[in-house]
Parts: C-alpha cells; structure tokens; sequence
C-alpha cells in the first residue's frame, strides 16, 4: 500500500530527517548534495524535532541545523513555496546561523564553515537547466574565492525530470526519492531504490500515517501551502489588471507581495481562531496596509519581535 505522506512537505520532511534517531539518513542526503571529498561521517542535531516547537509555532521555517564532525554548520530545509524575498531569506538566516557561533571573548579565528541547503519545489533560477547550483564568495574577474565559509546550494526539484532508469549517481536517487516517495509501496520498492536508507526512510514516513496528531499536524502544513497559493494566484490575476494601468512589471511584484502577504494574514487568522478574511476584500487593500495588518497579526500571535 502506498505511503501517502509527501516528504516534501516541510513536516514530514523534518519529523523523518530531524530526529535524532535518524541522522545516518540525513547525513546520506547531506553527502549526495554536498559531494565532498571527504564524505561527512555523522552529524549533531542543533534542533531536533520537537512537537512541542510546532506546538507553541505552527508557522516558523522548519529547518534542520546541523554540525558534522569536522565542525562545519549546515542548515537544510524544505520549501514547497518560495516566499517573497527568498533569497535574502537564505542569506539572513546564513548570517544567523554564521554569526551565532562566536560567544563574548572568542576569536574570529574559531568560525567555520556555514552551509546552506534549500530543497525548493519551484523554479528559482530559470536561465538555467541545472537543477544544483551551488554558490560562494568569488570574484567575478578572475575566479578567486574571497572565502570558503559561505556556501549557499539550492536544488530546484521541478527541474529533476529523470526516470528511473536514467539515475546514475546518489543525488539522482534522493530527488527521485522525494519526488516519488507518496506514492511508492514501502514493501515494494524499485531496484534502484533497493538499499537500507530508503527502506528506513519509508518506514519513518509511513510512521506519520499511524500516530493520529502527526497525520493532523501533516494535513494542517498541507492545507496551509493550498491556501498560500490560492492567495498567490488570485493576486496575481489582480496584480495582472493592475498592471495595465501602472506597468505589466510593477503589476506583476505588487500581485506576489500581496499574495505573500495574504497568505500570511489568513495563516495568522486561522492561528488566532478569528473568522478568516475575504481573499477579495484583502486583495483591494494597498500593499501598505496588508503589510500593517500582517506585522500587527504576527505580533498579536507571537508577541513583538
């Protein structure tokens, strides 16, 4: 019987690889995307799942961070969505994580390495086919790396397109993997799948379907990506009639930044157990004022940052 739970999601995807029980699977996916010289080893969770952290916040990123033996910091994570500013976004929390290893009294000396991994389920780079790229700190003249502390990898998922036959490495088989896996048979999966770290990560996901508060908790992330970009759609079909009027392009940015921001409010609201707002009535208010009423709900249901 077929597994039903997308690891994709960003749940299901932190529940399996977040526990602590599990970082020999972490540290396969780690190794195939990275495709270091020297494999990592093991890993040591920073902030392993915790049901209680998705208790007391339904709507923060669900990363996973990490510090292998040799000490680099790595942080993953899962995106169905890419939010407005997605890409400042990754290097903020880059910076974060980059900053946060010096304490009062430490030398610069003792920072190391900070890795950046974001599985996206959309396009973010479309000039190019290539569905890894990975980034650092070059000049752009003579190829020279300023430094190897930053390294930022996205993989870009809809991009992956190969059939089973066609894999050839152990990146192939992850994506595949995470593409596939809802709807595979954990007692039945393909030859090229046939090794022990997919069968646990099968078994790990097909855990979620029998503990009734994981399956809820699932089907609440999956509900809240549908209604984010029901919100996204309908305001860019907006931003799209706004846009003969005050440019096709201006048009275009205002309907995501909206959508973003739509969708945060009804997420707020559905938190906050209030009534949810029209998407129509919203989608008539100026940018300004959605971006007031997102901040003011935000605090109202976290407190003030």
């Amino acid at each position: 019987m077929v597994v039903g739970i997308d690891p994709k999601v960003d749940y299901a995807f932190k529940r399996v690889f977040g526990d602590e029980r599990n970082t020999d699977i972490l540290v396969s996916l780690i190794n195939a995307i990275l495709r270091l010289p020297e494999p990592i080893v093991s890993v040591e969770l920073l902030n392993p799942f915790n049901p209680k952290d998705y208790e007391e916040d339904k709507l923060s990123v669900l990363d996973i961070k990490a510090r292998d033996d040799s000490g680099r910091l790595i942080n993953i994570e899962m995106q169905m969505l890419l939010p407005y500013h997605f890409r400042s976004r990754i290097l903020y929390y880059w910076a974060g994580l980059y900053r946060q290893q010096l304490h009062e009294g430490d030398d610069y000396g003792e920072l190391r390495p900070t890795i950046s991994i974001c599985l996206v389920n959309e396009v973010l780079f479309p000039q190019t086919d290539d569905y890894l790229l990975s980034f650092t700190l070059l000049d752009r003249q003579q190829d020279l790396c300023f430094s190897e502390d930053l390294q930022i990898h996205v993989l870009e998922m809809p991009k992956f397109q190969r059939r089973l036959e066609e894999l050839t490495s152990p990146l192939d088989e992850w994506l595949y993997f995470l593409q596939n896996a809802a709807t595979m048979d954990p007692d039945r999966l393909p030859r090229q799948l046939a090794n022990p770290t997919y069968h646990r990560t099968m078994k790990e996901l097909s855990m979620l379907t029998q503990d009734e508060l994981d399956r809820e908790r699932y089907e609440s992330r999956l509900k809240a990506i549908r209604d984010y970009r029901s919100s996204i759609k309908g305001a860019l079909q907006q931003g799209m009639k706004e846009g003969i009027e005050q440019g096709i392009e201006q048009g275009i940015e205002q309907g995501i930044e909206k959508g973003d921001l739509i969708g945060r409010i009804h997420l707020c609201e559905e938190q906050l157990r209030r009534p949810m707002t029209s998407g129509d009535d919203l989608r008539g208010l100026p940018v300004d004022e959605l971006r007031r009423l997102a901040a003011d709900l935000t605090a109202e249901l976290f407190g003030p940052k």
